[in-house]
């Protein structure tokens, strides 16, 4: 009854004691706030145990607290049930506080985000909601260590009780067998593979959910088409826009970015539209200027799929590109209508602060305006290629660089129903190259 009654009451006190967790800095501006807020919230529902020894794990094993097996070998080495950590986005009053738990496996258990903190309002909502993955926490998966280590059957040789100094021990006593530790339960398979394959992507991606930017560059365009100069020879007729200003904008949009499925994050729209400002075009030997337009837009569905700091995806979408010049008898407008399809790849170096970007596609022109009208039945294919360096920051300012290239190489046939314009302008059996650089400097806003 003795050994039963002491079994039971250290069970009893195991169950009693507060989970014990330990409470890692928050990145971000007013992220010291924000964890003194979460230790404050807490301080009457765990026991605590430094930063600086949990520091000391990080740094023996080599491994940091965003990662499944830092936090497991934080929880290993001080004994905690849970592991607490986060980080703030943004500034002022949208400013937000990401906090989240972790098992003593380093698995996420469960996350919760409030704020802004500093301010009266902001910090209470950070202590209910580190009140709230606590409880989510516990009630998920309670803590075991301590009463793990209370349910350990106490050897009946390690309790000694005094008879008296003539007391015999019983005649053919067997000595009592020394209790096992209990083993240790194998996690679940689930919870080995998120340990093998590495922490979870965050619902709050290296991508926002929507950029929109807009900014000017500049554009170089030079469009040659060879024609029948009807001496049985050939001539080009050639148009150099020479280097104008190009007014850009363009939308990001992931609406399922932080979509609790994974695979449902990667899905992305874009849209691009640019509008020259150009300069007077003249036509050779002549003063007479035309009025001239240039503009273009592209609309994009495409997957990204994430892998560490990387994305690899592709896109497919409609784009319109068009020249207008002013009727003339020597040049056409140009138009192209196209469909594009292409991969890309996105590599963060800084998370939301500075990423890179490559682009390439294919275009097929299905519709070429004057140029046919003008030269003979057209097909042909194009292409382009891009670079992009850009970034967020914590406020939602957003910025990128871009340097691009287009390219179409139409081919002429013979025109509808045999008829052939006078001569020089027929290019049956010819081709022709429209190339393009730009590169733009663009600002804007992301969240």
């Amino acid at each position: 009854m003795l050994v039963g009654s002491c079994l039971w009451l250290g069970a009893a006190g195991g169950q009693a004691q507060k989970p014990k967790v330990v409470v890692m800095d928050f990145a971000g501006n007013g992220g010291s706030t924000a964890r003194a807020q979460v230790v404050r919230g807490l301080r009457d529902q765990a026991t605590f145990e430094t930063r600086s020894a949990a520091k000391q794990a990080l740094a023996s094993q080599g491994v940091k607290i965003s990662s499944i097996a830092g936090r497991a070998a934080v929880a290993t080495e001080l004994e905690l049930d849970y592991v607490i950590w986060g980080r703030v986005r943004g500034r002022g009053a949208s400013a937000r506080a990401d906090i989240r738990i972790a098992g003593p496996r380093g698995k996420e258990i469960t996350s919760r985000d409030a704020g802004p903190p500093g301010q009266s309002k902001g910090n209470a909502r950070i202590r209910k909601a580190a009140q709230a993955i606590l409880a989510k926490a516990v009630q998920v998966a309670p803590p075991g260590r301590v009463a793990a280590a209370a349910a350990v059957p106490v050897a009946v040789s390690e309790i000694h009780i005094t008879l008296g100094d003539d007391a015999e021990p019983p005649k053919n006593a067997e000595p009592p067998k020394k209790a096992e530790p209990p083993k240790q339960a194998e996690p679940p398979k689930k919870e080995k593979a998120a340990e093998k394959n590495g922490p979870r992507i965050s619902p709050a991606r290296h991508a926002p959910i929507l950029n929109i930017l807009g900014g000017a560059g500049g554009r170089v365009r030079t469009i040659e088409i060879n024609i029948d100069d009807g001496a049985g020879g050939t001539a080009t007729r050639t148009y150099e826009s020479g280097l104008y200003l190009d007014i850009v904008f363009r939308l990001e949009l992931r609406p399922l970015a932080r979509h609790d499925t994974k695979a449902l994050r990667g899905l992305v729209l874009e849209a691009d539209a640019d509008f020259g400002i150009m300069p007077e075009t003249k036509t050779p030997g002549s003063t007479v200027t035309l009025d001239t337009k240039a503009w273009r837009i592209l609309g994009q569905l495409g997957y990204f799929h994430s892998f560490g700091k990387s994305e690899l995806g592709g896109l497919i979408g409609v784009g319109f590109d068009a020249l207008d010049l002013e009727q003339n008898g020597t040049f056409p407008s140009v138009r192209y209508l196209f469909l594009r399809l292409g991969p890309a790849f996105r590599y963060v170096f800084i998370e939301r602060m500075l990423y890179l970007r490559v682009d390439a596609g294919f275009r097929w022109p299905f519709s070429y305006g004057d140029l046919a009208d003008t030269f003979g039945e057209a097909t042909g294919f194009g292409f382009d290629a891009g670079v992009m360096v850009g970034g967020e920051l914590d406020v939602g300012f957003s910025y990128a660089v871009r340097i691009s290239t287009d390219f179409f190489k139409p081919q002429f046939g013979a025109f509808p129903g045999g008829t052939v314009p006078g001569l020089p302008g027929a290019a049956q059996g010819q081709d022709g190259t429209d190339l393009a650089i730009n590169f733009h400097a663009m600002v804007g806003w992301a969240f």
